[in-house]
């Protein structure tokens, strides 16, 4: 079976779905291809630009503060790749990376206001949402089940942490504990914390329960009633006026059982950021996919890109297999997001680390060849490393048009275009960095492949 498109975009996360949009929005016929689950369904569901450097222990106050930091220290950074357009001057370099990046945001958010993942927050300045922990994170976006604005302002804000009995995942008395600590300490209300456990029998009894579990049986109707009569007396004992709650309050009719919760219980409630399977990562991913077919994009799930043909300098053709059909798609143009060791788009053993679709040049943290190291030797013996593992720093390297490059420093293939976490240049664990950097790499890594596409056709 063949098919032929103006642009193929190989993986289906953030950075893929972005980048797909984006073309499908000008007018392009667009395929997204995608094996599995991307890792944006397995994530926070936080939209994070940029919130700390590497070995910093301050937060950014802005992203743009953060963008500009990246910029002066990190060249080879992806967003550092953004400034460098054809004809700028350096000193413009910060203002076009600001103002590309500004432009995702705004851009994203407008697509997915009608979703049901619409987003909280803005460009101006980093928010801080509470996790599971009950420690706070710089991020830019959160969607509007996830923050609170007036909880760390209001003199009176009381704040009750609820957990469900048999989820592991949350434990609210340790929460409501550091949390309060935190807030001692820097002098900021709330000064008020408790907490409290429901109960939820999703199969009809009482047992242990995932998250996920729990934000399903809340999608079914009538469901969050019965949470309500049990949260409104805690509420009123303490006199609460926050509810922070783990992210669970459904998958795809979160936004309506928030509201049905504060109307009944008489106080604000919110999700807290979650461990990775994450509901709200579920969320933005099926949003993102849903952003895209309604701009006309195509999908093939369950497909995976195993060879292709390269001749003269551009990728003509892509052979992708599913379990029942192979098919060979012809394309102008390719965008490579097929992400890190998560999503599969590298893979490692003791003979190196290899980009699995095209074989392209891995580099390390330090952009030597990565094709040769041997993996274990490129992590911190700390598994949770304030200064993050050399690893994940590794991938590939890009020109300024967004396409990688091979040893001689030239493009691989001049249709070809990457963007997500398959890149190299950054750690988003400790960065704080991950979504943004695969949604404004895919909008820019799109951006070349829409004016590739239309000089040549």
């Amino acid at each position: 079976m063949d098919m032929e498109c103006d642009l193929l975009v190989i993986g289906g996360g953030m950075a893929g779905l972005v980048a797909g949009t984006l073309a499908a929005e000008a007018g392009l016929s667009t395929i997204l291809l995608r094996k599995g689950q991307s890792a944006t369904a397995y994530s926070s569901g936080a939209i994070d630009i940029i919130g700390y450097l590497p070995d910093a222990s301050e937060p950014f106050s802005t992203p743009e503060e953060g963008l500009a930091a990246i910029a002066g220290l990190y060249p080879l950074h992806p967003y550092s790749i953004i400034g460098y357009v054809d004809g700028i001057k350096p000193e413009d370099v910060v203002d076009e990376i600001v103002g590309r990046t500004r432009d995702t945001i705004t851009w994203l958010k407008e697509k997915l206001k009608d979703t049901i993942a619409p987003l909280s927050g803005d460009f101006k300045s980093n928010i801080f949402p509470i996790t599971i922990l009950g420690t706070t994170k710089p991020t830019c976006l959160v969607q509007k089940t996830m923050y609170s604005e007036d909880l760390q302002t209001r003199e009176d804000s009381v704040l009750l942490f609820t957990g469900f009995s048999g989820n592991a995942d949350f434990n609210p008395s340790v929460a409501a504990k550091t949390y309060l600590e935190d807030r001692i300490a820097i002098g900021e209300p709330p000064r008020k914390v408790g907490h409290c456990t429901l109960r939820v029998s999703p199969f009809g009894k009482p047992y242990n329960v995932s998250s996920v579990e729990i934000a399903r049986h809340l999608d079914h109707e009538r469901s969050i009633e019965d949470l309500a009569t049990q949260l409104k007396p805690q509420v009123e004992q303490l006199g609460a006026t926050h509810v922070a709650v783990p992210p669970v309050l459904g998958i795809k009719t979160a936004m309506d059982n928030k509201k049905k919760l504060e109307d009944q219980i008489g106080a604000e409630v919110f999700e807290m950021l979650g461990f990775p399977p994450s509901v709200p990562g579920l969320r933005l991913q099926l949003a993102l996919e849903e952003m895209y077919r309604t701009n006309g994009g195509k999908m093939l799930v369950g497909h995976e890109a195993t060879s292709y043909i390269k001749t003269e300098g551009r990728i003509t053709k892509v052979s992708a297999k599913a379990p029942r059909r192979e098919m060979n798609i012809e394309a102008k143009a390719f965008i490579l997001s097929t992400g890190k060791y998560i999503g599969g788009g590298l893979s490692g053993d003791e003979n190196g680390i290899r980009e699995t679709v095209f074989g392209l040049m891995t580099v390390t943290d330090a952009y030597h060849s990565a094709g040769e190291i041997i993996p274990s030797r490129y992590t911190n013996r700390i598994a949770i490393s304030p200064e993050g593992h050399p690893i994940n720093s590794c991938g590939l390297t890009l020109d300024p048009h967004f396409r990688p490059i091979n040893e001689d420093g030239v493009e691989w293939a001049s249709n070809l275009y990457s963007a997500g976490a398959v890149l190299a240049g950054y750690d988003y664990s400790i960065e704080k960095s991950g979504l943004g950097v695969a949604a404004v790499s895919g909008f820019s890594a799109a951006k070349h492949a829409i004016d590739f596409i239309k000089e040549v056709a």
